[in-house]
């Protein structure tokens, strides 16, 4: 196994470990969801929403090192470089690999992508419950298709190894 199956693995992992807290946590909510503007609604809003911050942020961190270590040309952290590492993962890199993630796992990860951007920038009292709830569901509905994804990307022995002369 390759090096950076490895370093995705322990990502996953600290991934999945992180959605599996989530996902209680957003069962409990539908179970007993708090009065709204309660500051059991805040608590909730924040504990949710950098979750899905956390979880986002991970999925990327998989995804820079297949653009550095892959491609070979890691994206700059430059005004929009989350979505050009997203929309870079769901093309092919011609000469070097086919595209990382599909089409229907890119449209998955990227109300989540720009949510992650709102969460980190914005006051817990600007975020909308139910829209942080949604938004959570979905990235963590759309973690076990990343997943699956990005190792089957990796299981390819092309799509570890550099192209000759590089």
């Amino acid at each position: 196994m390759r090096a950076i199956s490895i370093d995705v693995e322990n990502e996953f992992s600290e991934i999945g470990e992180e959605v599996g807290r989530l996902t209680i946590s957003l069962s409990r909510l539908r179970l007993t969801p708090p009065q709204p503007g309660s500051h059991e609604a805040w608590e909730a809003v924040h504990i949710c929403a950098s979750a899905a911050e956390k979880i986002y942020t991970g999925f990327e961190r998989v995804m820079a090192s297949i653009a550095a270590n892959v491609d070979a040309a890691p994206i700059p952290h430059l005004d929009g470089w989350h979505r050009s590492l997203l929309r870079r993962m769901a093309n092919d890199v011609p000469g070097i690999r086919a595209p990382v993630i599909s089409s229907d796992c890119y449209q998955r990860l990227d109300r989540p992508r720009a949510f992650r951007h709102r969460e980190r920038n914005t006051y817990g009292l600007g975020l909308d419950f139910d829209i942080v709830l949604e938004r959570c569901e979905e990235i963590v509905g759309a973690f076990d298709l990343f997943r699956r994804e990005v190792r089957s990307f990796l299981a390819r022995p092309a799509a570890v190894d550099p192209p000759a002369g590089a």
